[in-house]
């Protein structure tokens, strides 16, 4: 769930991709199944409150460089969403949904998410994930667990927000916590370090 990172170096962005391309390397060496959005909007429908971003056709509607390999992986589902959700940005028009389809394919039992933004896209599909589970949706699946290292937010100070017409502030450290305290309380589990040792 990886999209364009911002132009300005960004810490918690930079460690995100980081580990995010990690991840997918370990995962795709070991022949596990990868699923990724790329947020690839419409310019002709917004979806307010956000600005115009990630524009289809454009290189922001790409996954960042640091994982464009997965774009020729065999192992690797790659979705285009329209949405903030991706759950809901996997329905497709004759009414099925790729990323349940591809839970369902793999016999997947828990999912491992990563991705930006921490409390927007990341959080509302893992709601949405969730839910799906909960109303036996998504069988085989039982666990979504949110890797916060490799989850990150942007950073809009409240100096920078007050000049930009209907904008609220959104510091970055506060809201990534958030995210992850909102996905918690959801049902999601939440982890600082990850082991597959005993896999």
């Amino acid at each position: 769930m990886v999209i364009q990172a911002p132009v300005k170096p960004d810490k918690q962005i930079s460690y995100m991709v980081k580990e995010s391309a990690r991840l997918a390397k370990l995962f795709c060496g070991e022949k596990w199944p990868v699923f990724a959005f790329l947020d690839s909007h419409h310019p002709d429908i917004p979806e307010p409150p956000y600005p115009p971003h990630c524009i289809a056709g454009t290189d922001e509607a790409r996954l960042v460089p640091d994982l464009q390999w997965l774009e020729n992986e065999a192992n690797a589902t790659l979705k285009c969403k329209d949405c903030i959700d991706g759950f809901l940005g996997s329905v497709e028009k004759d009414g099925s949904n790729v990323f349940v389809d591809w839970v369902k394919k793999n016999q997947i039992k828990a999912i491992l998410v990563v991705g930006i933004c921490t409390d927007i896209c990341v959080l509302d599909f893992v709601c949405s994930t969730l839910s799906a589970r909960n109303r036996r949706m998504l069988t085989p699946l039982e666990d979504v667990i949110v890797y916060s290292g490799a989850c990150a937010t942007f950073d809009l100070p409240v100096h920078v927000a007050k000049d930009i017409n209907g904008a609220l502030a959104h510091p970055q450290d506060l809201m990534h916590h958030i995210g992850l305290y909102i996905a918690k309380g959801r049902g999601a589990r939440i982890v600082s370090e990850l082991s597959f040792a005993a896999l």
